[in-house]
């Protein structure tokens, strides 16, 4: 079971992750670069941002970053990403730069795809059902918390787009 759930995670977060590095690397880097208003993310800045977040989650899913505890007593996951709020207040170091070129953003969003490709590949069933991490919007089992990073980017590529159409 769970190297099946890995496996279709996994399909899922690279497809999401495709889509998202194919959508920024088809933008002009002037566009990418683009702030649509002074409290706004350029499209190179979102994607900075998608890749830092990718980044910390490999490392919570592989163990290098120790967040994960085993799940208390009585956890059953219950994570929806479409329950998500539209804005979630993100931890400081998720932020992106001010500045940050396309050709910046795409290298570290490829790179991050790599990592939390390996991590996610790696959940075995005790590890990815059996152990937890609490964020801000709850508290998500490893795998929740795989399942999430693809609702991440699939919910950033939505937001390029609508940053690409006001630029245009």
């Amino acid at each position: 079971m769970s190297a099946d759930r890995a496996a279709t995670i996994l399909a899922r977060f690279q497809s999401a992750h495709n889509a998202l590095v194919g959508r920024l690397r088809e933008l002009p880097p002037e566009s990418a670069e683009h702030r649509p208003a002074a409290e706004a993310w350029s499209a190179a800045q979102i994607g900075f941002h998608v890749a830092t977040t990718n980044e910390w989650i490999a490392g919570v899913l592989s163990g290098s970053t120790p967040m994960a505890q085993p799940a208390p007593a009585g956890f059953a996951e219950s994570f929806n990403p479409r329950s998500l709020p539209e804005k979630i207040k993100t931890f400081p170091t998720l932020e992106p730069p001010a500045v940050v070129s396309a050709e910046v953003a795409l290298e570290k969003l490829r790179a991050s795809g790599h990592h939390v490709s390996k991590a996610i590949a790696s959940l075995s069933a005790e590890r990815g059902g059996g152990h937890c991490v609490t964020l801000p919007f709850g508290t998500l089992s490893l795998f929740e918390l795989a399942d999430f990073t693809t609702a991440h980017v699939l919910r950033h590529i939505s937001q390029i787009e609508r940053t690409h159409q006001r630029v245009h």
